[in-house]
């Protein structure tokens, strides 16, 4: 199994730097999901069936998919936020996003039963199995962050 990155220096080590102009072209892959997701649009709730991730994250992110399938958790990646979007984190403009590099994931808010359940900054939890699933094979739950929490965030990557 592939080493958690700690840290942006390590991040970077791993995966690339994100300014290089061909990061996308060479990076980027589609991934099929182990199961349809949903995504929200502006408009309606579409069905997805593949997402862009980084290339060495494609099978962690489908058996990570798969293992939250299986336990019965699909609603809290339906509708799911995304994988790859090359953008700053939320609040800054110098701090690339772990999406950047396609190597984080984000559930969704947007619930028929809740539609605050897992709003950044908040308290609230994914339930402890889902956030197991994710942090056994080495990722980083945006709940566990120290400042700003994320409870719909997972991302391959610590310390940054």
């Amino acid at each position: 199994m592939m080493e958690t990155p700690i840290g942006l220096d390590s991040i970077i080590s791993t995966f690339g730097s994100v300014d290089d102009p061909n990061f996308e072209r060479e990076n980027i892959v589609s991934v099929e999901f182990p199961h349809p997701l949903t995504y929200k649009t502006p408009y309606r709730l579409v069905e997805v069936k593949r997402g862009r991730c980084h290339k060495l994250m494609a099978s962690l992110f489908q058996e990570a998919l798969t293992k939250v399938h299986e336990a019965g958790f699909d609603t809290c990646f339906r509708p799911y936020g995304g994988i790859y979007a090359r953008r700053a984190q939320r609040g800054t403009r110098s701090f690339p996003s772990t999406h950047s590099w396609g190597i984080a994931i984000d559930g969704d808010s947007e619930t028929e039963i809740d539609p605050d359940a897992y709003k950044l900054g908040s308290n609230v939890r994914m339930p402890d199995e889902v956030v197991r699933i994710f942090t056994d094979l080495g990722f980083f739950y945006g709940g566990d962050f120290k400042h700003r929490r994320d409870p719909m965030h997972y991302q391959f990557a610590k310390g940054y």
